[in-house]
C-alpha cells in the first residue's frame, strides 16, 4: 500500500487547449505554498493530457500515482488564480467537520438533480466574458470560512481523501457525483464562503450553474446523473402506520401511503389489533410490494398507540418520518414536496414540515379544512414564534402526527426514539404538541406548506373522544406551560405563565361538571388535581399550580429532578418548599 504524504500537494491539471494551459501555469507559479503542521510542504503539478478521454479518467489515474494527502484540481478555464487559495483550502480540511472535498462554488441539490435552480448557493464564481470583456461575479449566501454544500462547480476544487472519480458522467456533474461518492464514505463537501479582495478563480467561460434555458446535452446529462445518484439523493423517508382494528381505514391509510410520488419510502405497519380482521385485510396489498413491513403486536395488555409508534420508530430505517395513523390520509404529493425543502436544508434548521389538511368524517368526505397556522403562502416559523401562541390558546395550530413529516435523528432520547417527550416529560394524551415543542426549543424551525397534503378523520371510535382522555390532555397542557416555564422555554415571564394559566382555566373549568360522572377510579386522583389546579388559578396561586403539576407528572413516573434539572427553582421545589398558601 502507497503510503501518503500528509505534507504534499499535487496540483492536477486536465489539459486541452496549450494556450489556457500555460496561461494557468503563470498563475500557478504565483500560488503561496502553506506549510502543513509546522512542517515545510512539497508541491508538485501534474499535467494529464486530454488522450486519457475523460476528465475523470484523467483524474483517477493522477489521484492514483500521487502519494499526496491534498490534490488540488484546476480547470484551464481559469484565467486568474488568487495566490492564497491553496492555505484557504488547506485550512477549510483542517477546520471543517469531516471534509472529503473543498471549491469555491457549490449549492444544495434539488430533488430532480438540478443544481441551477438549488435554493442555496455559496461561494463566489466570476467570469470574463471573452466577447465583449465584461467580468462576472455572483456572490452565494453568506457564510463564515466555508459552508457545507451538495453539489459542487469544477472549476477549482481540492479534496483530501482518495475516492475514485465516475467515469459515466458528465463534466457538468463530475464535481457533483463526487460529493455523492464522499457522503457515501462519511465525508462532506464543503465550500470557501470569506472573500479577499473578490472571487478567487476568475474564469474564461460561464460554470454550468449559470447556463439559461435548458440545453439538450444538460438535460440528458442530469437524467443520466440522476439514474446513477437518484437514490442517494433521494434519502429514505419511513411511513409508519400503528394500526389498531378498524381494517376499512387502515386499508385506506396503507393505499395513501403506497401511491406517494417520492421513490424512496419504506412502510412500517405496527398492528395492536384485537383481532386478526386488519392482518387479513391488507395481507393482499402487502404481497404486492416489497417495501412494506408488517408487525402483529397482538392486543398487548397495557399497550398504547404511542408505545406501537416507539416501536415502529425502533424498527425503522428511514432519515425522515412521517407517522400516518390508521384512520388518516396522506395525499399523493406530500412526501415529494415536503423532502423539496427538507433535502436542500444544508444546516439541518428544519426540525419538521407541515401543511394545511382537509377534515373528514368516517366515510371521507370533507367536514371542512384545517389550515394551521399557516397562511397564503409557505412560510416558515421559529418556535418562540409560534409555540408561545400553542400554548396560550391551547391549540394545535401545527397539526396531528400524520400531517407532519419531520427529521427522525431528533426524536432520540437517551436510549431510543421516541415521541411525547418534553424535557424528560414523557406524556401519551397529546403527543404531537409536546413533540413539536420538544423539537423547536433548540432554534430549529418548522415549515407550513399552503396546500392540503393529507386528511384527519373525525369519527366515534376515536379515543380522543375518550372523557378520560380529555381529562389527561387538560392536565398535560398544564404541565407544558410548567415545564415550558421552569426551563424559559416559550413562556419566559411569571406574565407569560399566568396568561397561559389563567386561558387554561377559562378553556375547561366548566368540564369539571361534565367529567365529574364519566372519570374511572383509576383517574379519579387526576381528576382531583385537575380541580385543585383550577382552584388555584382562580386563587392566583399560580405557585401551587406548578407544585401540583410536578407532583402529578411525577406521579406518573416521571422523574422530578429529570424534569427540573437546569431551572433555577429546581431545589425549592424539590424539598417542598412550593405550597398552598405561601
Amino acid at each position: 500500500m502507497t503510503q501518503i504524504d500528509e505534507h504534499k500537494i499535487t496540483i492536477i491539471v486536465y489539459k486541452r487547449d496549450e494556450a489556457e494551459y500555460q496561461r494557468l501555469l503563470s498563475q500557478i507559479r504565483l500560488l503561496q505554498i502553506p506549510a502543513i503542521g509546522g512542517k515545510a510542504t512539497t508541491c508538485e503539478l501534474v499535467a494529464m493530457s486530454s488522450a486519457y478521454g475523460s476528465r475523470a479518467t484523467a483524474y483517477n489515474v493522477a489521484m492514483q500515482q500521487s502519494t499526496a494527502r491534498y490534490k488540488v484540481y484546476l480547470d484551464t478555464s481559469i484565467l486568474t488564480l488568487a495566490p492564497a487559495i491553496l492555505p484557504s483550502l488547506l485550512q477549510a480540511f483542517s477546520s471543517a467537520d469531516a471534509a472529503g472535498m473543498v471549491g469555491t462554488w457549490g449549492s444544495s441539490l434539488p430533488l430532480d438533480g438540478d443544481f441551477r435552480h438549488a435554493k442555496h448557493n455559496y461561494g463566489t464564481y466570476a467570469w470574463k466574458d471573452v466577447a465583449d470583456g465584461k467580468t462576472h461575479q455572483v456572490l452565494g449566501g453568506a457564510g463564515i470560512c466555508y459552508q457545507r454544500v451538495q453539489a459542487l462547480d469544477g472549476t477549482c476544487m481540492a479534496t483530501c481523501v482518495d475516492v475514485p472519480w465516475d467515469e459515466d458522467v458528465d463534466d457538468a456533474y463530475l464535481a457533483t457525483a463526487h460529493a455523492c461518492r464522499l457522503q457515501a464514505e462519511h465525508r462532506s463537501t464543503y465550500v470557501l464562503t470569506q472573500l479577499r479582495d473578490g472571487a478567487m478563480v476568475l474564469a474564461s467561460r460561464p460554470s454550468p450553474y449559470f447556463l439559461t434555458g435548458l440545453p439538450e446535452w444538460f438535460e440528458r446529462a442530469r437524467k443520466h446523473f440522476l439514474s446513477r445518484y437518484g437514490a442517494q439523493i433521494h434519502p429514505l423517508v419511513s411511513i409508519l402506520i400503528p394500526a389498531y382494528n378498524q381494517p376499512k381505514f387502515c386499508c385506506e391509510a396503507l393505499e395513501s401511503a403506497l401511491h406517494q410520488t417520492y421513490s424512496n419510502i419504506e412502510i412500517l405497519i405496527g398492528d395492536d389489533s384485537t383481532d386478526q380482521r386488519v392482518h387479513k385485510a391488507l395481507k393482499p396489498i402487502i404481497k404486492q410490494h416489497g417495501n412494506i413491513q408488517y408487525f402483529y403486536r397482538g392486543n398487548q395488555e397495557g399497550e398504547n398507540a404511542a408505545r406501537n409508534v416507539h416501536f415502529l420508530l425502533n424498527e425503522c430505517h428511514g432519515v425522515y418520518v412521517n407517522l400516518l395513523f390508521h384512520d388518516d390520509m396522506i395525499y399523493p404529493t406530500k412526501i415529494e414536496k415536503m423532502m423539496t425543502h427538507l433535502v436542500e436544508d444544508l444546516d439541518e434548521e428544519i426540525a419538521f414540515i407541515t401543511s394545511r389538511r382537509d377534515f373528514v368524517d368516517s366515510d371521507g368526505r370533507s367536514k371542512g379544512e384545517i389550515q394551521g397556522y399557516g397562511g397564503a403562502k409557505d412560510i416558515t416559523y421559529a418556535g418562540q414564534q409560534i409555540c408561545p401562541q400553542m400554548l396560550q390558546y391551547q391549540t394545535n395550530v401545527i397539526g396531528e402526527m400524520s400531517t407532519v413529516l419531520l427529521r427522525k435523528s431528533l426524536l432520540w432520547q437517551q436510549d431510543a426514539y421516541r415521541t411525547g417527550v418534553f424535557y424528560g416529560y414523557r406524556e401519551d394524551s397529546m403527543g404531537d404538541i409536546s413533540t413539536w415543542l420538544e423539537l423547536l426549543k433548540n432554534g430549529r424551525v418548522c415549515v407550513f406548506l399552503d396546500e392540503k397534503l393529507s386528511a384527519f378523520r373525525d369519527h366515534p371510535a376515536q379515543n380522543t373522544h375518550n372523557p378520560e382522555t380529555f381529562l389527561l390532555s387538560y392536565l398535560d397542557w398544564m404541565n407544558l406551560f410548567v415545564l415550558s416555564y421552569l426551563h424559559q422555554t416559550y413562556l419566559r415571564t411569571e406574565a407569560d405563565f399566568a396568561a397561559c394559566c389563567d386561558s387554561w382555566r377559562n378553556h375547561f373549568h366548566l368540564r369539571q361538571t361534565y367529567l365529574q360522572d364519566k372519570i374511572s377510579p383509576a383517574k379519579k386522583k387526576a381528576f382531583d388535581v385537575f380541580q385543585q389546579e383550577i382552584a388555584a388559578i382562580e386563587s392566583k396561586n399560580y405557585k401551587n399550580v406548578i407544585q401540583l403539576s410536578i407532583q402529578y407528572m411525577a406521579s406518573t413516573g416521571a422523574d422530578p429532578a429529570r424534569l427540573l434539572a437546569g431551572t433555577s427553582d429546581a431545589m425549592e421545589i424539590l424539598e417542598g418548599n412550593i405550597h398552598a398558601g405561601q
